[in-house]
């Protein structure tokens, strides 16, 4: 018989050692693997980001070029915060707005309008969330350059416009529309939409509407005035 190569105990310390080197290997490689895929992720996420800031950049210029020069602040007063926006967004490091999770939880109430409950869900949202019920109101000032005007209603059925508090701020509000509503070329042209959103509407109608970027109102002495324009898809 030959003699073996290596003694038996040794032999199965030797396995046992591999075995371990090994494991801590493929432990290793799994590790590569899992981080390469988280920063192709954040990497992708990134990327989503900046196409998004220049598609808001170029809605909200569209709009702006639009709305009488009244109802609308300058460039001096958009441009910073695009840029501060677009700048967070190249580092990654991207805070939620204030109302990022009421527009979260409207595009999911937005997406559920086919539901035999549709009209029942948007009256507990708007109680839940201390929505304000607006319509615009002469919506033709807008063509003789003059800006819009917006009053409140008692309903969620007769309201366009649903205003949020947003936290901390009194007088401001992100406003979106009443989901409830079919978005039509009478409410487009005639409703005030076209001037208080960007979006990607042309003709036809739609019966549901995500938005990407809420209007910005402020409530001063009972007045409504839309001090930002938002953005919105209808689909």
């Amino acid at each position: 018989m030959e003699a073996a190569l290596f003694p038996p105990m040794a032999a199965h310390i030797l396995l046992i050692f591999v075995g371990a080197i090994s494991m801590v290997a493929l432990v290793g490689i799994a590790y590569n693997y899992s981080l390469t895929r988280s920063t192709r992720g954040k990497i992708a996420r990134v990327e989503e980001l900046e196409r998004d800031v220049k598609i808001l950049q170029r809605d909200i210029k569209v709009l702006q070029d639009r709305l009488p020069k009244d109802a609308m602040p300058g460039n001096a007063d958009i441009k910073p915060a695009m840029d501060k926006a677009a700048g967070a967004a190249i580092a990654g490091n991207v805070k939620p707005e204030v109302w990022q999770g009421f527009v979260d939880d409207y595009n999911n109430l937005a997406n559920s309008m086919n539901i035999p409950k549709a009209a029942e869900a948007c009256e507990n949202f708007v109680r839940n969330n201390k929505v304000q019920l607006l319509v615009c109101v002469e919506s033709e000032k807008a063509e003789d350059g003059k800006a819009l005007a917006y009053t409140a209603v008692d309903n969620v059925e007769s309201s366009r416009y649903w205003a949020w508090n947003v936290t901390g701020e009194p007088d401001d509000f992100a406003v979106v529309p009443n989901p409830l509503i079919e978005y039509n070329e009478e409410l487009h042209h005639k409703g005030g939409m076209k001037e208080t959103f960007a979006s990607n509407y042309e003709t036809g109608s739609f019966k549901q509407v995500q938005v990407k970027l809420p209007a910005h109102f402020t409530l001063r002495q009972g007045k409504w005035v839309i001090v930002q324009p938002g953005v919105i898809r209808v689909k």
